[in-house]
């Protein structure tokens, strides 16, 4: 474990944790995503199930009120994070949601070999992770056979942001997701990390797992960064979400802010 590039990540999220769920929910291109994401996550029946990169837990609740879902285990590496989650967690007093701190890639260390049957990542974690093959590995030893992994990442060749910052005379911005290291969305409070390519994702994850599903989101409807642009309810989000729909299941689904990308892990055979 790489403890200095974790702690870099750690603090940069520590600074805003305890107005981050705020900030999210109040957003509602975020929480069309979240939804989206949610959905692709319960048609895999989940009951055992692992999140990395929790955050303030909302997701791992709303994951603890489903039916058929038994455990919720959370990784993350922010202490703030971890304290609301188990505040929650006592809460509940039902023992279904158990948040631990750590990376990715001490996933089997944390939880042990074949501990879920489903993990997920919602909104860029994996982008943070110094190892995305490491990351990898600890993701399928962590699953059981059969059991499935919902991944979403910050994209890489998301068109708008290149076109839009190429057309308003910014090029530097505009292949800022394409270089190596990725500052992240904040003009003042940079984060190094990366958006990897749908080729970098399946070299780390397509040699363990077999790749199931694959779409982006925010192709043309705005990102949430620019949710005044299709504010919701709105015709033209309206119109923009229906474009979407269409286009994540053409060669275009890899244009997008987001991309999701559902892996399994082979199934023992008798």
């Amino acid at each position: 474990m790489h403890d200095g590039y974790h702690n870099v990540v750690a603090d940069h999220y520590e600074a805003g944790a305890e107005e981050y769920e705020m900030r999210s929910c109040n957003n509602h291109v975020l929480e069309g995503l979240r939804d989206a994401f949610r959905e692709v996550t319960m048609e895999q029946s989940p009951k055992r199930m692992l999140e990395i990169g929790y955050g303030p837990g909302v997701d791992m609740m709303w994951f603890a009120d489903q039916d058929g879902v038994e455990q919720v285990h959370g990784i993350d590496l922010t202490p703030t994070f971890e304290r609301i989650v188990l505040e929650k967690a006592a809460t509940r007093g039902d023992g279904k949601v158990q948040p631990l701190k750590g990376a990715a890639d001490q996933a089997v260390e944390l939880l042990g070999e074949a501990a879920v049957d489903t993990v997920y990542v919602y909104f860029g974690a994996l982008n943070t992770t110094e190892d995305l093959d490491r990351a990898a590995q600890a993701i399928h030893d962590v699953l059981a056979p059969g059991g499935k992994a919902v991944l979403t990442f910050v994209n890489k060749w998301y068109a708008f942001e290149i076109f839009w910052n190429l057309v308003t005379f910014r090029p530097r911005k505009a292949m800022a997701r394409v270089r190596k290291v990725w500052t992240g969305y904040s003009p003042t409070k940079h984060l190094a990390s990366h958006c990897p390519s749908s080729r970098e994702v399946q070299k780390a994850f397509g040699k363990r797992l077999t790749l199931r599903r694959r779409q982006g989101y925010c192709i043309v409807h705005p990102a949430w960064y620019r949710h005044h642009w299709g504010p919701e309810g709105s015709r033209r989000s309206r119109a923009f979400h229906t474009i979407d729909r269409w286009l994540r299941w053409t060669p275009f689904w890899n244009l997008g802010e987001h991309s999701l990308y559902v892996y399994e892990r082979e199934a023992t055979t008798a």
